[in-house]
């Protein structure tokens, strides 16, 4: 009888511990598509900019020297 009543309050313990263990769903607000594309393409000429410096850095000297120029 006492061996009935370990076993079964054993299988009530790893029953609960086992539903603890679950995935609980936490809703979460995702930003609609609007909000997400909009800061990408107001970037976009800055991004071209720094790509374009990158493969061909002469118009970017000419453009910093001329700032250079226009501060003096």
């Amino acid at each position: 009888m006492e061996k009935k009543i370990i076993i079964l309050l054993v299988l009530i313990l790893i029953g609960i511990g086992l539903s603890g263990c679950g995935v609980k769903n936490i809703p979460t607000e995702e930003p609609k598509q609007e909000e997400i594309s909009q800061p990408i393409i107001s970037n976009l000429e800055g991004i071209a900019f720094v790509l374009g410096c990158m493969f061909d850095p002469t118009p970017c000297q000419e453009k910093k020297e001329l700032a250079k120029t226009e501060d003096k």
